[in-house]
C-alpha cells in the first residue's frame, strides 16, 4: 500500500478533529495546571518508560534463521551457574560486518478537543519540531563521544563488544538515513487523555498507554513497513502514560503463518519546558538503545538493584530484562545520573545515560572498551550490578 493510500485509509481508521459540538457522553475535565518546575518534574518522573510485548526465544530465533528480520545476533553470559542468552541488533561483532538499521519515523500529530469545563479547550501538538530535532541528532548524525566520532548507538555499541569485534574493529551498527511518513492525526478526548499546562501557560498533553498502542498496531496495519524496518512513532511534547516504550509482537503475515513487529514510541519534549533529563532526544535515546540490545523484550538477566549501591534510596528494580536504559534513568536514584550534553552544530543534544551489558553480567573487570560499564559517560558507575536479595 503507498503511502498516498495510507493517507486516505488513516483519514478512514484515525479519529480526526471534528469541528461539531462535543456528545453529551464526553465527561468535563478541566485543564490541569502544573504550579511550579518541580511539579512538571515530578509529573515526567513519575511517568517513566516502559518495555511492552515479548516473543519468545524460539520466535525471535526463528525470524533470524529465516533472514527476513534486521540482522541480529545471539551470545550469552554467565552469573553463578545460570546462564543468560540475549538477542542483539546487529551482525555478529567477530564478522566485521557492519549494520545498517532502517527506520520509519511516523509522526503523530496529537488534537485534544473538547478539554475545559465548558468543553472550548483544544490544543493540537504539531509533531514536526520533534522529527527535525530527531533527525538532526545524535542519533542519526555523527558527534563525538568518549570513544570516538560517530553515531550514539554505534558507539555505544563498538564499545560494549570492542574487545568482542573484528581484529580491524571494522563492526559497526549505523542508523540509516530515516524515512519520514506523512503525519497522523488523532483525535483525544477527555475519554482517552489529559491536557496540562504550566504557569507560562506551555501545553503539554498525556493519552492513555493502551489508546496509543493500538492507534500505533492500526497504522502499521495500514503501512508498507518492511521487517528489516523499525518504526518509530514520534508525539511532541505528548506522552502516553509513559515517556516512551518498545516493544515486539506475533502478527499474521496473511499466508497462514506469522512474523515478529517491533517498534518505538517516543515522545519529545520542549528543552524550553521540561529539565534536562526528560528534553529532545533523551527518551529516544533511552528507547532505541534499549531495542538494540533487546529488540524482542525477551534477553533476560538476575534482577538487580538501582545504583549506586552507595545512595541510600537505591533499591530492587524487580526488572529481569536487559533494559540498559532503565538502571539510571528510570528508578528512585536516577537524579544521581544527570543528562549528558552532547552539541551536533549548533544544537545541544540532552542523552540519557545508560548501561553496557556488561554491567549486569558480573564482570570484574568489564570486557568493555576501557573497562566500562556505562555510556556515553563512563565515569558514572565504577561497578556492576548489585543483584536483589
Amino acid at each position: 500500500m503507498s503511502l498516498q493510500k495510507f493517507l486516505v485509509a488513516g483519514m478512514l481508521v484515525i479519529p480526526l478533529v471534528s469541528s461539531g459540538a462535543p456528545s453529551a457522553h464526553i465527561q468535563i475535565k478541566p485543564v490541569e495546571v502544573l504550579q511550579d518546575r518541580q511539579a512538571v518534574m515530578n509529573h515526567f518522573r513519575a511517568l517513566g518508560y516502559r518495555a511492552h510485548g515479548n516473543v519468545d526465544r524460539a520466535m525471535s530465533e526463528g525470524e533470524r534463521s529465516k533472514g527476513r528480520s534486521f540482522p541480529t545476533f545471539s551470545s550469552s553470559f554467565s552469573v553463578g551457574s545460570a546462564t543468560y542468552p540475549f538477542t542483539m541488533v546487529g551482525f555478529p561483532p567477530k564478522s566485521g560486518r557492519s549494520t545498517e538499521i532502517k527506520t520509519l519515523i511516523i509522526p503523530l500529530r496529537m488534537n485534544f478537543v473538547f478539554f475545559g469545563a465548558n468543553f472550548d479547550v483544544s490544543h493540537s501538538f504539531d509533531p514536526g519540531p520533534a522529527v527535525t530535532n530527531i533527525t538532526n541528532s545524535p542519533l542519526y548524525l555523527p558527534a563525538r563521544f568518549p570513544n570516538g566520532t560517530g553515531q550514539f548507538v554505534d558507539q555505544m555499541q563498538r564499545a560494549a563488544f570492542w574487545n568482542q569485534m573484528d581484529e580491524e574493529h571494522k563492526w559497526h551498527v549505523y542508523m540509516d538515513e530515516p524515512r519520514v511518513a506523512p503525519t497522523v492525526n488523532i483525535e483525544v478526548t477527555p475519554a482517552t487523555g489529559t491536557l496540562m499546562q504550566d504557569t507560562a501557560g506551555n501545553f503539554m498533553g498525556d493519552v492513555l498507554f493502551d489508546f496509543i498502542d493500538s492507534q500505533a498496531q492500526t497504522i502499521l496495519q495500514l503501512l508498507e513497513v518492511g521487517p528489516d524496518t523499525l518504526p518509530i512513532f514520534v508525539t511532541d511534547n505528548v506522552t502516553a502514560q509513559a515517556l516512551g516504550y518498545h516493544t515486539a509482537y506475533p502478527v499474521s503475515d496473511g499466508e497462514g503463518g506469522t512474523h515478529v513487529q517491533t517498534f518505538i514510541y517516543t515522545s519529545w519534549l520542549d528543552p524550553a519546558v521540561v529539565p534536562p533529563i526528560f528534553a529532545d532526544v533523551s527518551t529516544f535515546n533511552h528507547e532505541l538503545a534499549e531495542w538494540t540490545n533487546d529488540p524482542f523484550t525477551n534477553n533476560l538477566v538476575p534482577d538487580w538493584n538501582f545504583p549506586p549501591p552507595t545512595d541510600p534510596l537505591a533499591s530492587c528494580s524487580f526488572n529481569p530484562l536487559l533494559e540498559v536504559g532503565d538502571p539510571q534513568g528510570n528508578g528512585p536514584t536516577y537524579p544521581d545520573f544527570p543528562a549528558i550534553e552532547v552539541p551536533v552544530g549548533h544544537v545541544t543534544y540532552h542523552l540519557q545515560q545508560l548501561v553496557l551489558w556488561q554491567w549486569f553480567a558480573d564482570q570484574i573487570p568489564s570486557s568493555a572498551f576501557g573497562g566500562w560499564y556505562t555510556f556515553p559517560s563512563p565515569g558514572s558507575l565504577k561497578v556492576p550490578a548489585v543483584y536483589c536479595p
